[in-house]
């Protein structure tokens, strides 16, 4: 009985970093998507999920593309980390994205999960102090990636007029985390894919730098 507790408690790992895998090189191959081979190799797990960099901040130390989960292994995928603070998580299929709204009668309970990972999200995003956005991709068993940002964030996005974009299912939501309201907005991570650019991301992020070297 228990090597199978071990057992269960391996896979579970090995899972999570699985997803992390999966995702990095999805992330990578929509990243180079306009190159003649599309690769798979820029973007990677950071290490222990971006604790050094949570460990050197309490001393007020910066570490250079090692917030959140993800890291470019290759410059030409920094503009991504420059602008986002991604997290991933894997499992959790009791929790649904209704548990943010249908808070517990007893106010002793611990926050829904996913609360604590847009929290996390946030957090992680904040150690960093230079206003950049976060992004947190959501998988549950059997069930399609989804990725979550705030409303801010996606509406900055410059998507060209003449772009003809498919509809989809996405929820805007607004909650109470920390006593500060945030707008989340959630949606398939495939279907923010197709229709975000790279470029896109590049020129939300020179506007971000732009706007910070006029404002010293």
């Amino acid at each position: 009985m228990e090597k199978k507790c071990k057992k269960r408690k391996g896979q579970g790992k090995n899972k999570g970093s699985s997803f992390e895998r999966v995702i990095c090189k999805q992330l990578s191959l929509w990243w180079t998507q306009n190159e003649k081979e599309p690769r798979d190799d820029v973007f990677w797990r950071t290490a222990g999920s971006g604790a050094r960099a949570k460990v050197r901040s309490k001393n007020k130390q910066k570490t250079f593309g090692q917030y959140g989960d993800i890291q470019a292994i290759d410059p030409v995928g920094q503009p991504l980390i420059d602008l986002c603070t991604i997290e991933l998580k894997r499992g959790y299929s009791s929790e649904t994205l209704a548990n943010l709204i249908e808070t517990h009668q007893n106010p002793k309970t611990k926050p829904c999960f996913y609360e604590r990972f847009i929290e996390q999200a946030i957090t992680d995003c904040q150690l960093r102090e230079d206003e950049s956005e976060w992004i947190l991709i959501v998988k549950r068993d059997r069930r399609e990636a989804i990725l979550l940002t705030s409303v801010f964030f996606y509406d900055s996005i410059p998507i060209p007029v003449d772009k003809i974009i498919p509809k989809f299912p996405m929820i805007k939501i607004r909650i109470k985390l920390k006593y500060k309201w945030r707008r989340i907005i959630a949606m398939r991570l495939n279907d923010f894919l197709s229709q975000i650019t790279p470029a896109m991301i590049e020129r939300v992020l020179r506007w971000k730098m732009r706007k910070k070297r006029t404002s010293q």
